[in-house]
């Protein structure tokens, strides 16, 4: 004689069973942020607000290294400038520029739900 696993029906309901936030619903957290937004990289890009607060520049003199970059690679205005190139043409560090680049969407995404709560 064989041992056969009984078969759950199709009508057993599962039972889920919610867990309390501890954390406050006011206050937004970087676990709260959905999982479309946690890869490491995902910016491919750099703009001008990037440039702004990677170089510590007025965005004056950020869309002036802007068009340098475009001028220096031969591109047209409506090209865009990759990471790769702003850090070979600046010498900063490509892991540098990643990290703001994540960090800025974070923080968007955080405002975003802020907003949300606060609507």
């Amino acid at each position: 004689m064989t041992f056969v696993p009984e078969k759950n029906s199709v009508t057993t309901q599962q039972t889920i069973v919610h867990k309390p936030r501890v954390r406050s619903k006011v206050l937004p957290c970087f676990s709260k942020i959905p999982f479309a937004t946690k890869p490491f990289f995902k910016q491919w890009y750099i703009h001008t607000i990037d440039v702004t607060k990677i170089m510590f520049i007025p965005p004056v003199e950020a869309r002036l290294v802007i068009q340098e970059l475009r001028e220096y690679f031969g591109k047209s205005k409506r090209d865009v400038i990759t990471v790769e190139e702003f850090c070979a043409f600046t010498g900063i560090s490509k892991s540098y520029v990643r990290m703001h680049l994540v960090s800025r969407a974070m923080e968007h995404e955080l405002k975003r739900q802020v907003n949300r709560v606060i609507v």
